[in-house]
């Protein structure tokens, strides 16, 4: 009797401390952004896919949230320093961060043993411990693309043409350097055709694509909105898109699942991210105003030069992350041994 009388009691309490905890993170939520600007930390400098599509998100949201949502530009040491910010911030939905493919290869490389000299330093943060998923943002589909001099035109030829060379030798193949999407990526690439590829590294996309263009080198893989300018005026010639489909703005540009490998698909995403700790309630808020935002329709067009809007839900993100984590870590060891 008396224990009956004991537990009723306690699920009473504990039916309690829910209903409060649940109308207090709804409080919270419907407070929130009263408080102050909100920031965006873009570990980047201005002009490129994650500037242009942090601004075009941030100008939608903030008139809807009828807040202020500022840009802060932290870029250098592969997106260390500015993830690094995020995650040393107070976790109160205030400070939102931008994150891409380098945020699942930096976690991958730390655990490596030659991580410090990879990156350049250690990794200051655990990217699923320290992190929550916010939203999506871009979609940055890819295509292998060579100098017209190169006598290749499908991508068969071109893993020929790589295979025909003497030993040791390879296709020159830019990069952006060890820890670099584009770097990890091209080393997919070799493992999946068994191609044969020398990294050239550059510290940036245009410097990489002029060599391209000049001939310097006779490869790259690029972004499709970057490149197609170029594959269009025959600057450059398309040998895939590294997609199971063609991508619109290089209809002609058959996929690699066309070329002979179906089920592979190798893109960049762009998203966005909050230090652990911040409220679910307002990582929803943030989640649906931002996703609501990518989903305008003339966000399509904001985002012409960076990629496809990537509208994403906090769940979705961390799969992927976790996928990505594992899949470039399997690269990666790969390449170090």
């Amino acid at each position: 009797m008396t224990d009956g009388i004991f537990m009723k009691a306690f699920y009473r309490v504990l039916l309690g401390l829910l209903a409060f905890g649940l109308a207090g993170h709804a409080a919270i939520a419907q407070d929130w952004p009263a408080k102050q600007p909100i920031r965006i930390i873009v570990p980047y400098p201005p002009g490129g896919n994650a500037d242009v599509g942090a601004r075009a998100v941030a100008e939608s949201a903030a008139a809807r949230l009828k807040q202020v949502i500022l840009i802060d530009n932290r870029p250098g040491a592969s997106t260390m320093i500015g993830t690094e910010v995020v995650s040393r911030a107070a976790p109160d939905g205030y400070t939102i961060g931008v994150v891409s493919d380098s945020h699942a290869i930096n976690q991958a490389i730390s655990t490596q043993p030659k991580a410090a000299e990879i990156l350049g330093a250690k990794v200051p943060y655990d990217a699923i411990r320290n992190f929550v998923p916010v939203a999506g943002l871009v979609d940055v589909p890819l295509v292998l693309a060579v100098h017209p001099a190169v006598p290749a035109r499908t991508l068969k030829d071109f893993i020929r043409l790589t295979q025909d060379r003497k030993s040791g030798e390879g296709v020159n193949f830019g990069s952006l350097g060890p820890g670099s999407a584009w770097s990890v990526q091209m080393h997919q690439l070799a493992k999946l055709t068994q191609a044969k590829y020398v990294d050239v590294p550059y510290k940036g996309l245009a410097p990489a694509a002029t060599d391209l263009i000049s001939g310097h080198i006779q490869a790259m893989i690029l972004p499709v909105h970057y490149a197609q300018q170029y594959v269009k005026s025959g600057k450059i010639v398309a040998i895939a898109t590294l997609s199971e489909r063609r991508h619109p703005l290089l209809p002609e540009t058959p996929s690699l699942a066309e070329s002979g490998f179906p089920g592979q698909n190798f893109t960049n995403t762009i998203w966005f991210i909050a230090p652990a700790g911040t409220p679910p309630a307002i990582v929803d808020r943030i989640s649906r105003e931002f996703n609501t935002a990518l989903a305008e329709p003339g966000m399509k067009e904001k985002l012409a030069t960076s990629g496809d809007p990537y509208p994403a839900t906090p769940a979705e993100l961390s799969r992927r992350l976790r996928s990505d984590i594992d899949s470039y870590g399997s690269t990666i060891k790969d390449v170090l041994k």
